[in-house]
């Protein structure tokens, strides 16, 4: 039977323990590792959300019934664009639609006429755009510059003559309609197709205030 003397056994624990503690440089390294590896990716995402942002930022689309200008820091291009899509430089160029499909608005006028009656006459304009980049630039909204040039017409018309011729100058009305309203229209770009005079009636009266107390 053998013994081992405390002094051997001391000397083989310190000769064990260097191979027992010869795992942790590894740990802390795979532990810098897994960092870097999270690092790494956080910045990948990064990287591909900005792609994303630019792309949404850059790719547009314009409609089929629709021009498109393109506003590069503030100025506009010379080419007007075609339905289809568009890639514009991101945060510098602005795309702006211009709807060129036929437009249909009315213009209902409310006034006195030249002897006092008020009279309501209801108009209705057909035009569609032309030139895209005149109907931008030119006027800065087409639609209601040609409803307030109608609006001027119909009153000055109205102010000339009495309720009652009036009713049988419809004829007249709509020749003045044109007569003012499309050639301001076409200086603004825009093309007016028909007038038309619906109704010229008596306009209601307002009803009165009620009595205060």
């Amino acid at each position: 039977m053998r013994f081992l003397c405390p002094v051997g056994r001391a000397r083989r624990r310190r000769a064990k323990s260097p191979a027992a503690t010869a795992g942790w440089p590894c740990a802390a390294h795979t532990g810098r590792r897994s960092r870097a590896g999270e690092a790494a990716m956080a910045w990948l995402v990064a990287v591909g959300l900005v792609v994303l942002l630019l792309a949404a930022a850059s790719v547009k689309r314009v409609g089929q019934n629709e021009r498109g200008l393109v506003f590069r820091t503030g100025r506009l291009r010379e080419r007007v664009l075609r339905p289809g899509t568009v890639v514009l430089v991101p945060f510098v160029d602005r795309l702006e639609r211009v709807d060129v499909s036929e437009t249909v608005v009315e213009v209902p006028f409310t006034g006195p006429a030249m002897d006092g009656r008020r009279a309501r006459v209801d108009a209705v304009l057909t035009f569609w755009v032309v030139d895209p980049a005149v109907a931008t630039t030119a006027v800065q909204n087409h639609r209601t510059a040609i409803c307030q040039l109608a609006l001027v017409v119909l009153r000055t018309e109205a102010e000339q003559r009495t309720f009652g011729e009036l009713t049988t100058a419809r004829e007249e009305l709509r020749r003045a309609l044109v007569r003012e309203v499309a050639p301001a229209a076409a200086g603004w770009g825009v093309r007016l197709d028909r007038v038309e005079l619906r109704s010229v009636t008596a306009a209601e009266p307002s009803a009165p205030e009620p009595n205060r107390p």
